[in-house]
């Protein structure tokens, strides 16, 4: 089976990430890069990799291209992603996976229309200890989980790309950072059937907390920030017996403490893989898209994760709890 020739859209930090990370990845390679203002390491980057720069035209073009990557700003995916679709590309998309829930319904419905394959980067599945948190919920380890709580914080990333102080472009806090745990909630707990969500501040610098009812009757509880000094995450998990709770970093481990025994370090086998979560996720698309297994997020995925940004986004503003819509009501009903 020949290469897969894969061309990335939007060369800025995540682009030129996943452009390092096609280097190890067997059965594909970097052929083509785009942005609109390709910086010099950029350009450094795809040089030494042998990819040839280009206009949108020539990184969507099904003679030179099988597969894209696109890390373009929030706003741009979905008018990028439907270009690619109707060129009859693979398509990874970073996450989230549109600016709106009726623009991923629109991918999700082009994609199944045609057949193709679109992964999204809901990186947080790949972290190791989230994997082994979620599959310690499954395994029963906790006893029933009665409620998770999931923080992300980090600096005001308007200070190094504008865009994200205006919230038409980039969703703010919710939408770039909460939507990392709302997804990770729906991966381990199921569908959502409530949602109440409250936000403070404005002008990419806010924070927000968002509380899902899952139709599985957990609980979840999720902090976002914009306002920190500096980036962190935690992971906390509830059950009839025990708890677990990790800080969601890369090798972190847990600390596991169970009803008959005393707290101490764990770490399931799951945790320790030590490679990185960015490439086992673009690798885990690129493998699907050769006809491999699907990864663990897809459109279905991106789009769940979209309407329930929206419930949160709807909560807020009329102050109360309000019911999310789930993918196969939507879905049905857009088709």
């Amino acid at each position: 089976m020949r290469q897969l020739r894969v061309s990335v859209v939007g060369a800025g930090g995540l682009g030129q990430l996943h452009m390092r990370s096609l280097r190890s990845i067997p059965g594909a390679r970097l052929v083509r890069v785009h942005d609109r203002s390709l910086a010099p390491e950029a350009k450094a980057l795809a040089v030494e990799l042998g990819a040839d720069e280009c206009d949108l035209h020539g990184a969507l073009d099904p003679g030179a291209v099988d597969a894209v990557v696109v890390a373009t700003p929030t706003d741009t995916h979905a008018p990028v992603v439907l270009a690619a679709l109707d060129a009859g590309l693979s398509v990874f998309c970073e996450k989230p996976l549109a600016r709106t829930a009726a623009e991923a319904g629109e991918l999700a419905r082009r994609a199944a229309a045609r057949g193709s394959k679109v992964a999204v980067g809901h990186v947080v599945r790949y972290f190791p200890e989230y994997a082994a948190a979620r599959q310690a919920h499954l395994d029963g380890i906790l006893g029933p989980v009665a409620a998770a709580r999931l923080a992300r914080l980090n600096a005001p990333p308007a200070s190094h790309h504008r865009w994200y102080a205006d919230f038409t472009r980039s969703g703010g806090a919710l939408l770039d950072m909460a939507i990392h745990d709302i997804d990770w909630c729906l991966w381990a707990f199921g569908p959502v059937a409530r949602v109440h969500a409250k936000r403070a501040g404005s002008g990419g610098g806010e924070v927000v907390a968002i509380t899902l009812r899952h139709a599985s009757d957990v609980i979840s509880y999720i902090d976002a920030s914009w306002r920190n000094e500096s980036f962190s995450t935690s992971l906390e998990l509830v059950g009839s017996e025990g708890l677990l709770r990790t800080s969601g970093s890369a090798g972190a481990g847990f600390v596991l403490a169970l009803r008959d025994g005393d707290v101490a370090g764990y770490m399931p086998e799951a945790a320790e893989e030590l490679d990185d979560p960015f490439r086992l996720e673009l690798a885990a698309a690129l493998e699907w898209f050769r006809g491999g297994r699907p990864p663990r997020a897809t459109v279905e995925d991106g789009y769940a994760a979209l309407l329930t940004v929206e419930a949160a986004e709807r909560s807020i503003t009329l102050g109360r709890p309000v019911v999310s819509e789930s993918v196969p009501t939507a879905y049905a009903a857009a088709r």
